[in-house]
């Protein structure tokens, strides 16, 4: 009897499948936002570097937008700031004077997003 060739496919990545579902990985260390209050988000890309940026109430966030033209475009909730719009090769800054976190968007890319954290 022959053995079809997708049985010892499978049983061969059984355990690679397996090895793949635990979690080794050492637990991430708490956020400190910056002593200073000031933070930097810079846009390597088409990307904002980091994604998840913390700050104290009423600190302020640097968008570094360099590069092509991008946007900042914050969810519509109480306490975001002002949207920055389409810029390239400068600097935006805007503070958070209310503990929340505020999602926002490149509408210029899609997919190019990143969160303000407020503690």
């Amino acid at each position: 009897m022959r053995v079809p060739v997708s049985v010892p496919v499978l049983l061969l990545a059984l355990p690679l499948a397996l090895a793949c579902g635990s979690d080794t990985s050492a637990p991430m260390p708490p956020v400190i936002p910056p002593a200073n209050g000031t933070a930097d988000v810079f846009t390597p890309g088409n990307v904002f570097s980091p994604f998840s940026t913390t700050i104290p109430v009423g600190g302020t966030v640097r968008f570094n937008i360099s590069g092509d033209q991008h946007n900042v475009i914050f969810k519509r909730i109480a306490g975001a700031p002002s949207d920055v719009n389409i810029v390239k090769d400068q600097v935006a800054s805007r503070t958070f004077p209310t503990a929340g976190t505020y999602p926002y968007d490149c509408t210029v890319h899609p997919g190019m997003s990143g969160q303000v954290v407020v503690q």
